[in-house]
């Protein structure tokens, strides 16, 4: 797997107009390089859109900790600290883009977000159009084909329009109903996950019955309540993996599997490789393959 990535400074707008956002780099990384963690930093000078296709990981931006997932778009606006913890699998998928010169009204300069608002939202159904986009702006800015400034800038455009749109819908749903619930599940799941939950157990702290439950939970976070509470224990077993130096049998019963076999089983079926072979893969001596590195002119 390779690490592509493309930056220049100087990358203008074809056609000279200094209020359109500027493209600094945009950087494709697959496999295990993509789990490479990035710890507390910020970027003044400008933004950084994430875009995860395939993976997951633990991210604090700000004040608040995600857990992202495939699909999931992150915003790392200008000024705002954040800590990168990308879970390692060899069939991840991230990209990423740095902008500058983006001016949104009653938002501070390379700022795709305010303060209120999540750093992280699903794509839901412009998953495949974002997919798309970003296929072609890598491919744009590696081949340097024809006139491939003016359809990386439109396409940048684009890409910056379509996640403000999907934030912003985010925010409005928040004080719904359904998102209500939905993060009241989510909190049930995160505070107790490491115990031996289950539907019925969340049925009954909420209140609902298990069908409307399960469909509401899964149209707010993508996942029925069984399948994340299976990603929020894995994800801690990768954490414990890379971070201690407990056995696998004890981190299988930490995060709430009494059963090892059935632990290395699920933990498999999420990451794509047993914990054993995990942590021997991110303690090892190998170095990751160099980036190749390609310049805008």
């Amino acid at each position: 797997m390779m690490m592509y990535c493309f930056e220049n400074d100087s990358f203008f707008s074809p056609d000279g107009d200094s209020s359109l956002p500027q493209l600094l780099f945009v950087c494709k990384t697959e496999g295990e390089e993509s789990a490479i963690p990035r710890v507390m930093h910020k970027h003044n000078e400008r933004l950084e859109l994430m875009f995860i296709v395939r993976g997951s990981g633990d991210y604090i931006i700000g004040d608040r900790t995600y857990m992202a997932q495939q699909g999931d778009i992150l915003v790392f606006d200008a000024g705002v600290v954040h800590d990168e913890r990308p879970h390692l699998s060899e069939d991840s998928l991230i990209y990423s883009c740095g902008i500058k010169n983006l001016r949104l009204s009653d938002l501070p300069e390379n700022s795709l977000t305010s303060s209120q608002q999540a750093a992280v939202v699903s794509s839901g159904l412009q998953c495949d159009n974002l997919k798309s986009m970003f296929d072609i702006l890598a491919h744009q800015c590696s081949q340097k084909e024809a006139n491939y400034g003016a359809v990386s800038q439109h396409l940048l455009s684009a890409i910056v329009v379509l996640c403000k749109n999907l934030f912003d819908a985010q925010h409005q749903l928040m004080n719904t109903p359904e998102m209500s619930l939905g993060l009241r599940i989510k909190a049930f799941i995160d505070e107790h996950y490491m115990e031996n939950i289950s539907l019925d157990s969340i049925t009954d702290e909420v209140g609902m019955n298990r069908f409307y439950l399960s469909h509401s939970f899964k149209k707010f976070a993508g996942y029925s309540p069984k399948q994340y509470l299976i990603r929020r224990r894995v994800g801690e077993a990768q954490s414990l993996l890379l971070a201690t130096s407990h056995s696998v049998s004890d981190i299988a019963c930490m995060v709430g599997y009494d059963n090892v076999n059935n632990f290395h089983k699920i933990f498999k079926q999420v990451v794509g490789m047993p914990p054993s072979q995990y942590k021997h893969i991110w303690g090892g001596d190998a170095n990751p393959e160099a980036a190749e590195i390609s310049r805008i002119p």
